[in-house]
């Protein structure tokens, strides 16, 4: 049933003529004035959070970061979030990396400490993380894209070490499948890896929801659309393609595939010749080779720049969100 708004049945014959799926002789129903307001009411999705489970910060000065869900109050309507510290600034306040460092600069009445716990301007600091509450109308819930560099860094303490936490895998398997179905295209070549058609590889035709049509390649069905569910296929990639990185830190770069292991890709970046391994979900195939680019921010290759009051140093080489300088003395 579909709803239309005109003035006449007659308008409403005279639009939907020809229309594939739309069989107005079957009857075109007045809606009554009373029924309208009920029949164009969306009812609002009731999303559920539980510890373990990752969002997305929407607002504050901890916008865009990734954190992991620690627990929720009874009410639900405050929920306690635990996220590196520095995703985005590597300023005292949010690098909160050494003690001595920050009461010299705020003084030891603004940190308290007992044990390896520090609170300081209302964050609470521990084991590398912070660990904070927020509203959950402040939260992104679904479409979270957890790419190999952040999930790393809840996966490491603060000085590198293994954290003390061990991470769910479970969850994180869950929500990397879920990301992986929101970025299929058509075209996207397909493996399907469980369930009675798997071992079946193709391109992608069409998605719809969760079900994926695939075009079979090279198998006893070869050149027939195949219809599975979308958490049971996986991006393909062989050694040799050549792929572009559609998020994460390394966005837009291109490079070889190296190798393949289940749905972890490594490649080298055209650019730098670094090898870097990405979830295939990450990647595409890509025919074109990235351009560098010689700006990054507000600085250029081989601009002269200022370090600190004795050192000046020059830009010799641009990356993708950094650059490396020569300073005076010959020292990188």
């Amino acid at each position: 049933m579909i709803y239309v708004e005109a003035r006449s049945a007659q308008q409403v014959n005279q639009a939907c003529k020809g229309l594939l799926g739309i069989y107005p002789s079957r009857g075109i129903l007045l809606v009554p004035i009373k029924e309208m307001a009920s029949l164009l009411q969306i009812k609002k999705q009731d999303l559920t959070v539980t510890p373990g489970s990752w969002v997305w910060i929407k607002c504050g000065k901890y916008q865009g970061d990734l954190a992991q869900v620690m627990d929720i109050t009874e009410n639900g309507e405050d929920v306690g979030l635990k996220q590196p510290q520095g995703l985005q600034t590597c300023d005292l306040h949010n690098n909160f990396s050494n003690y001595e460092e920050v009461v010299k600069v705020y003084g030891w009445k603004q940190v308290s400490k007992r044990n390896q716990v520090y609170v300081f301007q209302n964050d609470t600091y521990k084991d590398g993380f912070i660990e904070k509450d927020f509203k959950l109308t402040a939260l992104q819930l679904e479409n979270v894209n957890l790419t190999l560099d952040k999930i790393t860094r809840f996966t490491r303490g603060q000085d590198g070490a293994k954290a003390e936490t061990p991470i769910d895998l479970s969850i994180i398997a869950e929500a990397w499948q879920k990301a992986a179905i929101a970025v299929l295209q058509p075209g996207d070549h397909m493996e399907v890896f469980e369930g009675e058609q798997s071992g079946v590889h193709g391109a992608v035709d069409s998605i719809n929801q969760d079900v994926v049509t695939i075009m079979a390649v090279g198998i006893d069905i070869d050149g027939q659309k195949v219809d599975v569910p979308a958490c049971s296929v996986q991006k393909q990639f062989k050694p040799r393609d050549h792929v572009k990185v559609m998020t994460g830190q390394n966005t837009d770069e291109t490079g070889l595939v190296v190798s393949v292991s289940d749905n972890m890709v490594t490649f080298m970046l055209d650019m730098t010749m670094q090898e870097v391994s990405l979830f295939s979900k990450d990647l595409r195939e890509a025919a074109e080779v990235r351009t560098g680019t010689n700006i990054v921010g507000n600085y250029e290759l081989h601009d002269l720049v200022q370090l600190d009051l004795q050192t000046v140093s020059v830009i010799f080489k641009t990356e993708h969100d950094s650059f490396r300088v020569l300073d005076q003395n010959g020292q990188v």
